[in-house]
């Protein structure tokens, strides 16, 4: 202790060295309220992460000693406060607000089982505005009273309004230019009020008041209140961007990380239209524009990590005889999860236009105005997202999942004993599960006689009539659609060799011209099978089971 108390007195003396009976921090008041303001923040964020009772009762006992230290100045600023030292009042409303915060926001237990929206900061500034202009009136009054019982006394009309000009004269160049920070609207209450009082009383006048308008400056608190609301929406949004993609999903198949996400857009907007502004219009587009932005970062953190298409097709085999991934139930879950994004944008629209037909400043053209109540980005990172996951699973069972049976088995060896059907009864399984659940490198050795032709094509009319289910399945045009490519390239493999060889030069020399007579070069592989193609026709040959 006694090391402490002269460490404290040493700060706590005059700048000149001189100690007196009782000490001030006379000399670094200002960096000492900063200081314990800049303490505040870090214990603010122990607070969210500490659950100790006894850490919260003495952060309670801390806190709320400070808070009374704060508010027994800012409750009657007017008598706390003058030109001398107001430079001190924005350091101590920051400390009240700061603590006031914490003790509402992380210390309280109501407000964290309901979860309730409360604007701490705006709520303590409007009691420190309105109880210390109360005070300010009520002192201007005593001295009304007193003015009644001098000799030839002023009408106390007059006496009024010479002390609410004074007062708001005082209240906007000493305190409004601090207080803005936190609340402007008392302000742009009492500046809107003044004006009314000013031009009823010169209505009568020779310009009809004009003059009386043109001495009265504008506060331009509507500026004010929008930069207020601003730093609000990217509060929120910040708040909004730490719900990442968590694969965890509910009952209905979507992530509950979703749920959540959509949850604390509802409240958002709730919470925006019920804010104390005049200019809910004007500022929606910033809202929606953000949460927009929110839920696109949402999709896409949703569909990375998840690989492609492309990711799952083996490397083509040489043209000579000679661990990726997740469950794909995770897949289809993040395909729920998009779908369910999606389809609530419509929900959420609807929302915002009836929080605008209850909202007293809206006007029609805010109705008419679609663009500037509807969500851009979310929709088509969803419908992208969508697409990108689907090719991903389709992929991924065919030739990962499935690549046993397909790439290390159909057709190798002999193609009459390595037929189709275990791939089918494979797929059908995966099929199932997939319909139910949505709203290393090998050189294989094949080679196809002429006579194995019937065999692939009976086994793709195999797997065409898995997916057409005897009507129950897949509609027969799309089966058709995806067969296309595979119905042209078929009839090559019933196609005899010699003719194959002839195709493959004509078409060569088509491509190359003379420079290809002396040594047929080797035909780049399009991935765009085509019976006309150099490529393709390649492939059939080098898998001709014929000398």
């Amino acid at each position: 202790m006694q090391v402490l108390r002269s460490a404290v007195m040493s700060l706590a003396s005059r700048s000149d060295g001189s100690l007196s009976d009782s000490c001030h921090w006379a000399d670094v008041e200002m960096d000492l309220l900063y200081a314990a303001d800049g303490q505040l923040a870090e214990v603010a964020k122990d607070a969210k992460t500490t659950r100790d009772p006894e850490y919260s009762k003495i952060l309670s006992s801390t806190l709320s000693s400070i808070l009374g230290w704060a508010e027994k100045r800012l409750l009657a600023y007017h008598d706390t406060f003058d030109s001398g030292n107001v430079y001190t009042m924005q350091g101590i409303v920051s400390l009240g607000v700061s603590a006031a915060k914490i003790l509402v926001e992380d210390v309280s237990t109501e407000y964290r089982r309901k979860r309730k929206e409360v604007d701490v900061a705006r709520n303590r500034i409007d009691t420190y505005i309105r109880s210390s202009l109360r005070t300010a009136f009520a002192q201007a009054d005593s001295s009304r009273r007193a003015s009644k019982n001098q000799p030839n006394p002023l009408p106390v009309l007059a006496i009024l309004a010479k002390d609410v000009g004074e007062l708001a004269v005082h209240e906007k160049q000493v305190f409004s230019p601090i207080l803005k920070g936190w609340h402007p609207l008392a302000a742009d209450k009492l500046e809107k009020d003044l004006v009314q009082i000013a031009v009823e009383d010169a209505v009568d006048s020779d310009d009809g008041g004009k003059a009386i308008i043109r001495e009265m400056p504008p506060y331009e608190a509507e500026t004010a209140i929008a930069n207020l609301v601003k730093g609000w929406i990217k509060t929120r949004l910040d708040r909004l961007k730490e719900w990442v993609w968590n694969p965890q999903a509910n009952q209905e198949g979507f992530a509950l990380s979703a749920v959540e996400t959509l949850r604390i857009i509802d409240e958002t907007l709730d919470a925006f239209f019920q804010l104390p502004i005049p200019a809910h219009p004007a500022l929606l587009p910033d809202v929606i524009v953000g949460l927009d932005k929110c839920l696109q970062y949402y999709v896409i953190k949703a569909k990375s990590g998840c690989a492609s298409r492309n990711t799952y097709i083996p490397t083509m085999p040489a043209l000579t005889r000679c661990e990726i991934g997740s469950k794909f139930q995770g897949l289809c879950v993040r395909i729920n999860t998009l779908h369910h994004i999606r389809s609530e944008m419509d929900v959420l629209e609807k929302r915002i236009v009836t929080h605008l037909r209850n909202c007293e400043s809206a006007h029609l053209e805010d109705f008419s105005s679609g663009l500037s109540k509807r969500f851009e980005l979310t929709p088509a990172a969803c419908v992208e997202g969508v697409q990108q996951l689907s090719e991903a699973v389709a992929y991924k069972i065919v030739f990962h999942d499935l690549s046993h049976v397909l790439w290390d088995g159909l057709y190798v060896g002999e193609p009459s004993s390595s037929r189709i059907n275990p791939l089918l009864q494979e797929l059908e399984q995966n099929l199932l599960v997939i319909s139910e659940t949505v709203h290393d490198r090998v050189r294989p050795s094949r080679a196809f006689s002429y006579q194995d032709s019937q065999i692939i094509e009976d086994d793709f009319k195999a797997l065409k009539d898995l997916f057409w289910a005897n009507g129950d399945g897949l509609p027969a045009d799309l089966i058709d659609k995806f067969s296309a490519t595979v119905r042209d390239v078929l009839p090559l493999f019933r196609t005899n060799t010699e003719s194959l060889i002839e195709r493959f030069k004509r078409m060569t020399l088509e491509a190359y011209g003379s420079s290809a007579r002396s040594r047929l070069p080797l035909p780049p592989t399009s991935g765009q099978w085509n019976p006309n193609e150099p490529n393709t026709l390649l492939r059939v040959l080098c898998y001709r089971n014929d000398e």
